[in-house]
């Protein structure tokens, strides 16, 4: 089941039960009232997946190579650094004597021009993955490969998303409001698990705040509607047992509750990123960290990936969700050379940057019981494939089935490579799963779904929805395999 399209506060909240007319509820937002009489939220497992969609070219990013030894265009592999056109690019490339590779001191992993911030600030905490066979070059079958951990049925997605998956299996939904917020178009899929661990959809801070934010008089319901609603919600009968034979209206009951919350309540103030916040605000403190203008924070926020980085921000640290999947940034699908040279690898880094602020973030910021959030974060960021080694006949790089992919944080080891391509023709390499080295004889080539397995396996999650894909844990990537 996807969810697409933008969501109105008619929409979002009519799903809930709140508009006229609706009488019953499926489910399908995943909206659940966090009440009082359930344990601390402070102990649920949190998880961020962050899309660059539409194809990294990851010789930017992830797996890049010296450009004084892949710089001729006629190679197995070209880097293509001289032709880049984006300005900070550019100046990263420089910096490194041409070569583009950035290696922070201290750091076992070698980095693309395009992560420098991300790599420079949190090195330690991150774990590259390189060579994840995708086994499709289409965006739609890739896409939905990395967000399922299972191969698409023709395109369409097979399974439930991970963070649908993480959400149901924590056995933590009654613990936030919203615990599966999906942001910025990106797909969410729930198959057979409860419908309240189904992502709840929008496009940004912006549309989050008008679905939050309590409807003036003007527009409200009529009293006597609201009274008859309430009460009915309220009623346990026998006529409600009688319709509750497949839990729907169980369902909904359970639903109501976290409707009003949403609609009545407080929430939407963590979304109004307005100017100039009092001084030792929580605001001012997430300002601080994204590198947000505090007199003009729309500048920074409304559109891009920092906006999108601190919505999940605030819907963590204030625990309202327990899982965030956000399409971060559409890098452009790199074809020709109007794109590749120049926005590609801005808006690559403008990604990774937010990544970077988002760590720092929860990093600096502290839970109920003392411990900062990123204890207990796990982070995956993701694309549905690479791109071609070496540059196309139009100036730019077409789609490539060698990718990689980058996770951090609980359970995960931290400034650690695992896997490699090949430096003839960028092809993936077998790895050995224990030790992350490439191993051409005895070794496995990794895919999503073994990514997949080994995050759930390290937050202590089950991951046997995916067992027909025959998933193996990458012990390599784990602090404690």
């Amino acid at each position: 089941m996807s969810h697409k399209g933008k969501v109105s506060r008619r929409a979002a909240l009519g799903a809930l039960g709140l508009g006229a007319g609706t009488l019953l509820l499926d489910g399908l937002l995943g909206l659940r009232h966090a009440r009082a009489d359930v344990s601390d939220p402070d102990n649920a497992p949190l998880l961020v997946m962050c899309e660059f969609v539409s194809g990294w070219d990851t010789l930017y990013c992830l797996d890049p190579r010296n450009h004084h030894d892949f710089g001729e265009p006629a190679g197995g592999i070209y880097t293509g650094f001289d032709l880049v056109t984006d300005a900070q690019t550019k100046n990263v490339i420089e910096a490194t004597g041409g070569t583009g590779l950035v290696r922070p001191p201290g750091s076992n992993v070698i980095y693309g021009p395009t992560m420098s911030k991300l790599a420079e600030e949190h090195f330690e905490d991150l774990c590259v993955v390189r060579g994840v066979n995708m086994g499709t070059l289409t965006h739609e079958v890739g896409r939905r490969y990395f967000l399922t951990g299972k191969f698409p049925r023709g395109l369409a997605a097979s399974g439930s998303s991970l963070e649908t998956w993480w959400a149901a299996a924590s056995g933590t939904l009654d613990h936030h409001e919203i615990p599966n917020l999906v942001a910025g178009g990106a797909e969410t899929y729930n198959e057979g698990l409860t419908p309240l661990a189904s992502g709840l959809r929008v496009p940004g801070y912006n549309e989050m705040l008008q679905v939050l934010r309590p409807l003036n008089a003007s527009v409200a319901l009529d009293g006597k509607v609201e009274q008859a609603a309430a009460k009915f919600h309220h009623t346990n009968s026998c006529v409600h047992q009688q319709l509750d034979a497949q839990g729907h209206l169980k369902t909904h009951l359970s639903a109501w509750g976290s409707a009003q919350t949403l609609a009545n309540g407080g929430l939407w103030k963590h979304f109004d990123f307005k100017a100039n916040p009092p001084a030792g605000s929580q605001l001012e403190k997430l300002y601080q960290a994204f590198n947000v203008d505090p007199t003009n924070p729309a500048a920074a926020l409304s559109g891009r990936p920092r906006g999108q980085a601190a919505l999940a921000a605030q819907a963590l640290v204030n625990r309202i969700s327990q899982v965030v999947l956000l399409r971060l940034v559409n890098v452009t699908d790199a074809h020709f050379d109007d794109d590749w040279p120049s926005n590609h690898p801005a808006r690559q880094r403008q990604g990774f940057d937010a990544v970077s602020e988002l760590i720092t973030y929860l990093q600096t910021t502290e839970d109920k019981n003392g411990k900062s959030f990123w204890d207990r974060t796990t982070l995956l960021c993701f694309s549905e494939f690479a791109r071609t080694p070496r540059i196309n006949q139009q100036g730019g790089r077409d789609h490539h089935l060698a990718s990689a992919c980058l996770v951090a944080g609980n359970g995960i080891r931290g400034n650690r490579l695992v896997g490699a391509t090949k430096d003839t023709n960028y092809d993936a390499r077998p790895v050995n799963l224990e030790t992350g080295a490439p191993d051409d004889e005895m070794g496995t080539v990794m895919k999503p779904s073994d990514v997949h397995a080994t995050l759930l396996h390290a937050a202590g999650l089950p991951f046997d929805h995916i067992s027909n894909q025959e998933p193996k844990i990458i012990k390599a990537m784990m602090t404690n395999p």
